[in-house]
């Protein structure tokens, strides 16, 4: 019996011991009846008394009361729960907003640089152009000197005899014939220079493009993406390297993506250890930086 209590819900155990009891009033009450019967007695008006069960009664209470409390427990989960998307919905619109922002700066930046370099190419190109104008005038008045110093020549010796005023005239022309070779000589090896100057610049504009290029590609190889994807993020990173691109030191100095980002692109430089080696020995630079945008 006390096995079966142990077992049985409270509910159960109240019921049974009121069918019990139950059952002992009715045999109480037979054999009362069958006593009246051998021996009457006067007539008794008997009240009905009705027993409540108490204990099913605060039973029932509590669990009512706890239903209650779970029900409560559960409303408050839900409203913090709530809370909880409705600050991380915020958050994330507040970084979308960020990165937006970032975005446009850095298109601005680039748009800016672009117009500043124009203006220089056409800054430039207007000094050259006014170089050669000035440097025209210049072997124009020159000529002009010397035309005139020439002509003068020319008159101061008229008065002598006729073959030697031609001898000096053929020798003013030939002096004006040579030096106008002389400055045609001297403006095509300027010319030359300026187009060695050009070649070489756009050589090791090539060169460097090259250089960068191989650096980023083997540091592309060795990135690893992150589980946490973040489109458009990227990092700007100095790089310290020995002779024969072994790095010694590496610093992420701006980065939009989160650590686990930052982290990506650090380990991903290391493992690119040694990096490329420059076309050209003068394009080596012991220190580096550059701006990592992942490829998609």
């Amino acid at each position: 019996m006390a096995n079966l209590k142990r077992h049985l819900p409270m509910s159960v155990t109240i019921a049974i011991i009121v069918h019990v009891v139950a059952i002992i009033l009715l045999v109480v009450g037979y054999q009362y009846k069958q006593e009246q019967k051998s021996n009457p007695s006067p007539k008794i008006n008997a009240v009905k008394a009705k027993v409540i069960n108490t204990e099913k009664l605060a039973e029932q209470k509590q669990q009512k009361q706890e239903k209650e409390k779970q029900q409560k427990i559960l409303e408050q989960q839900r409203i913090k729960a709530e809370q909880a998307r409705l600050k991380q919905e915020n958050e994330k619109k507040k970084l979308q907003a960020e990165l937006e922002i970032e975005r446009k700066k850095a298109e601005e930046a680039k748009k800016r640089a672009e117009r500043e370099r124009k203006k220089a190419e056409e800054a430039k190109r207007l000094a050259e152009v006014k170089q050669k104008e000035l440097e025209k005038k210049r072997l124009e008045e020159e000529a002009k000197k010397k035309a005139a110093e020439a002509k003068k020549l020319a008159e101061e010796k008229k008065r002598k005899e006729e073959q030697e005023k031609l001898a000096q005239e053929q020798a003013a022309i030939e002096k004006e014939r040579l030096a106008k070779l002389e400055q045609e000589e001297i403006e095509l090896k300027e010319a030359e220079l300026e187009a060695q100057r050009i070649a070489k610049a756009r050589e090791m504009t090539k060169l460097i493009a090259q250089y960068q290029d191989a650096i980023r590609s083997r540091i592309q190889s060795r990135w690893r993406k992150p589980l946490n994807e973040q489109p458009d993020a990227w990092c700007k990173v100095f790089v310290q390297q020995a002779p024969g691109g072994y790095v010694e030191n590496v610093v992420v100095e701006q980065c939009t993506g989160d650590e686990a980002f930052r982290r990506s692109v650090e380990e991903a430089v290391w493992k690119s250890d040694p990096l490329p080696t420059p076309p050209s020995p003068e394009l080596f630079d012991r220190e580096l930086r550059f701006k990592f945008i992942p490829e998609t």
